[in-house]
């Protein structure tokens, strides 16, 4: 009884926001590149923040160098390198096309770093870059191809080197699927400003930093908030032309206190639907984990693995369309192992956000005022 209901419940959500939500979006998606006004590469301008990058700019680098189509400049700002990064980009890039900024003494962190990009820079549209992704050869062209709006939260997708780092990569996709398939019924809730489009115009009007200058980093998910409460049109996009590609965390440790990072500033935008949400996961989270103890304390090893079996089948079945549309399928078989390992994952995530402190580049994540 009580497992016919868990399935009930998880298998109608999952199937109401991942597989329904899905479709709703990619219709939405169609719409998007029929309009007569478009994006313009002429017009945009992309504002690259970097802080001891050398080690991994070069993938961008070759990107920019090989594009078939260009934007009309291309602004790095330096918050404070000292590896030697600002020279390597002088060294390969060419200096009409892009501009090298640093930031002054008093000001430090990716969001001040965008705004003083933006502010240096000229035309319509504003395209924030991280420095250690890559892109397409094609991608200005399929960006160009856009109708204008507000905000376009372009795909950018984490690539494992080594066969553990999969499990990386299962954890973040299964998160922008969510966040696909309730941009299809409703709003996205998250962004990256790894690959971030905006109206220059849009940013200027309701852009609010004051309201989260004590995150140094966050560019994406509070800017994403501003333009939500300012009634933006904010579009999602999941083409994989569109994509950037960058490395998965490169251990165990970056790869928690890159989540401890993302809770701590989901938790402070306090977005009602991302909150709803984490809710009913956290819920179905721990049903799942309750009928697995149960049968495995009455030693039902029969129905525990069927319980474990069913719902593994339920999510490849129901994420595959995403994971094929962003070409990341080899991830996809991971999908099993991750099942297992998620309840201990989340135990010790919830345990440490509790008293360990993340950074960014070094820096506190919070700032004391």
């Amino acid at each position: 009884m009580m497992v016919g209901l868990f399935f009930a419940m998880y298998g109608g959500i999952l199937f109401g926001i991942i597989g329904w939500g899905y479709i709703l979006q990619r219709r939405k998606e169609k719409h998007y590149v029929n309009g007569f006004e478009k994006v313009l590469n002429e017009q945009v301008a992309v504002i690259i923040p970097f802080r001891n990058e050398k080690n991994r700019l070069s993938p961008l680098l070759q990107s920019i160098e090989n594009a078939t189509a260009s934007p009309m400049q291309y602004i790095f700002v330096d918050d404070h390198s000292d590896d030697g990064s600002a020279p390597f980009i002088m060294k390969k890039t060419n200096p009409s096309h892009a501009v090298i900024i640093e930031l002054k003494e008093n000001e430090e962190g990716k969001k001040v770093a965008i705004r003083r990009g933006i502010e240096q820079s000229s035309g319509q549209w504003i395209l924030s870059m991280d420095a250690d992704i890559s892109f397409q050869r094609d991608y200005f062209i399929a960006l160009s191809n856009l109708e204008a709006a507000d905000m376009y939260i372009l795909p950018a997708v984490m690539v494992a080197k080594r066969w553990y780092e999969h499990l990386y990569e299962v954890d973040l996709i299964l998160v922008n699927a969510a966040n696909c398939g309730l941009a299809g019924w409703k709003r996205p809730i998250m962004a990256s400003g790894a690959n971030l489009l905006y109206r220059r115009e849009a940013f200027v009007r309701l852009d609010h930093f004051e309201r989260h200058a004590h995150m140094p980093s966050g560019d994406d998910i509070y800017l994403l908030r501003d333009f939500r409460e300012g009634a933006a049109d904010v579009r999602l996009m999941t083409d994989p032309a569109l994509a950037i590609h960058t490395e998965t965390p490169q251990s165990f440790s970056e790869f928690i206190h890159q989540r401890l990072r993302w809770l701590a500033k989901t938790g402070d935008v306090k977005d009602h639907l991302s909150t709803a949400l984490a809710i009913i996961q956290a819920a179905l989270t721990f049903a799942f984990v309750a009928l697995l103890a149960a049968k495995g304390v009455a030693h039902d090893w029969c129905s525990f693995w069927l319980i474990f079996g069913v719902k593994t089948a339920i999510d490849m079945g129901l994420f595959f369309p995403y994971f094929r549309r962003i070409g990341r399928l080899k991830s996809w078989f991971f999908i099993p192992i991750y099942e297992f390992l998620f309840p201990f994952y989340t135990l010790l995530i919830l345990c440490m956000m509790y008293w360990f402190k993340p950074k960014w580049k070094g820096r506190k994540l919070i700032r004391n005022f």
